[in-house]
């Protein structure tokens, strides 16, 4: 499915968000994590064209510390990544000193995509540190097509290989079976449709194409530890 199908579909349930401005944050931060550029960049640029909070009487002083809670955030996506925690704060200590170095507003909100281009690059620096192009080429398709129906046919077409080997050799490399680890980002990304729109569970599984209700709220369960019910009334 192409992205713009993929966005058409993701904004179609994003207009029953109850709270935008968090579901766009959330939906940055999983585009970091899962390496999505385009779609990060995006909404970064929707999240600043909205009225910024006022964090201090200073205009200069309140997008510095509103670029300071953006870093905290990228590092914490970074770190989910699975990049050392040393790594991403490395870098986080650079970026903070950088914004406080900074005293024009326009620079200061110039350099927040300059910011998240850098925790892209961490990100993708440690994969390609500990993963092999085949599983990189893997982990890409499957998060750039999260909303897709993914099988392991589907995926050995993609890397011309056979789907005991992908198989085989994904689990030796990732440390979790190929399709738990296709499900378990599904029930991952789908969290925030749950727990922050009015969106049916059965349009939500129809989002991630499950076709039948109960079969995605048995997979949600397996990988969140209760069920999309439940997880929505919980805290």
């Amino acid at each position: 499915m192409s992205d713009k199908i993929i966005y058409s579909k993701i904004e179609k349930y994003a207009s029953y968000y109850k709270h935008p401005s968090y579901y766009l944050e959330r939906k940055m931060l999983n585009a970091l994590k899962r390496g999505i550029r385009k779609e990060a960049i995006e909404t970064l640029s929707v999240i600043n064209k909205m009225e910024r909070a006022r964090l201090a009487d200073s205009p200069v002083r309140s997008v510095k510390n509103s670029l300071i809670a953006s870093c905290t955030l990228f590092t914490r996506s970074a770190i989910d990544a699975n990049v050392p925690p040393e790594d991403a704060f490395s870098h986080s200590d650079v970026h903070i000193l950088e914004i406080e170095a900074l005293n024009n507003l326009y620079l200061l909100k110039k350099y927040e995509y300059i910011m998240l281009e850098d925790y892209f690059q961490l990100i993708e620096k440690y994969r390609q540190e500990h993963y092999s192009p085949l599983t990189i080429k893997i982990v890409q398709h499957i998060h750039e097509n999260i909303t897709d129906r993914i099988t392991l046919n589907s995926i050995s077409a993609l890397v011309n290989r056979s789907t005991a080997y992908i198989s085989m050799f994904f689990k030796h490399e990732v440390g979790i079976g190929l399709m738990d680890y296709i499900n378990l980002n599904k029930a991952e990304e789908s969290k925030y449709f749950i727990k922050y729109t009015n969106t049916s569970i059965a349009e939500i599984a129809y989002l991630f194409s499950y076709c039948n209700p109960a079969y995605f709220s048995n997979i949600f369960k397996k990988y969140i530890g209760m069920t999309p019910s439940e997880f929505r009334m919980s805290k």
